[in-house]
């Protein structure tokens, strides 16, 4: 029932766009997993660190703007191309602060999180070339705890190009923006930043 549903959406989006296969040219289902850098998680960590010394702590953190993704998708192969819809995941950050002095004067550790989600429809003309570029959009809301919360959801957009995709192992280089925002918090202080923002990833696709 499952696989009916997905042939005949495949086959009313191909209608729509004006192109209607003949035949069912095939689906693919791919697992991309990899790193991330993410200009927001600097941001982030940058923007916690002031806050801390604005209530009265001295601060010592790791600034490592990288993070894991996670970006599955099922792709229906048509005339037109490749249509896939999935979800991603990250790129995770997760900050640790030690800070000690503040009204208290005492030490503390802090771990703050924030790991964005949501879904993407994404399209590449040549699905079973070795070489394929792509370009993918959709939405993200944020899991965040600790000293980051989430500001809502916010949309992002990508191109990238996977190398060997007809291997069983193949490379996913992508670069894009996400407009998703969090808030990050310390005492009474607080700030909203960009999260993730820039991002360029390198992922082993499956």
């Amino acid at each position: 029932m499952k696989t009916t549903q997905l042939t005949l959406c495949a086959a009313a989006l191909a209608a729509g766009l004006g192109t209607i296969p003949s035949a069912r040219a095939g689906e693919d289902f791919h697992f991309p997993v990899g790193i991330a850098y993410s200009s927001g998680i600097a941001d982030a960590t940058d923007k916690l660190a002031d806050l801390y010394r604005q209530d009265g702590y001295s601060v010592s953190k790791i600034d490592v703007p990288l993070g894991l993704v996670l970006n599955p998708y099922y792709e229906w192969h048509t005339s037109i191309g490749g249509i896939g819809a999935g979800v991603t995941v990250g790129p995770t950050a997760f900050v640790v602060v030690d800070h000690n002095g503040g009204d208290n004067f005492s030490g503390n550790t802090q771990l703050s999180y924030a790991v964005p989600v949501g879904p993407f429809i994404r399209y590449t003309p040549w699905p079973k070339a070795t070489i394929s570029p792509y370009v993918r959009a959709g939405v993200t809301y944020t899991i965040a705890g600790g000293n980051f919360d989430s500001s809502g959801a916010g949309g992002f957009g990508a191109v990238g190009v996977e190398l060997w995709r007809t291997k069983r192992v193949g490379v996913s280089l992508e670069a894009g923006y996400d407009s998703s925002r969090i808030k990050v918090t310390q005492g009474p202080y607080s700030g909203n930043v960009s999260f993730p923002g820039f991002t360029v990833s390198l992922q082993a696709l499956f």
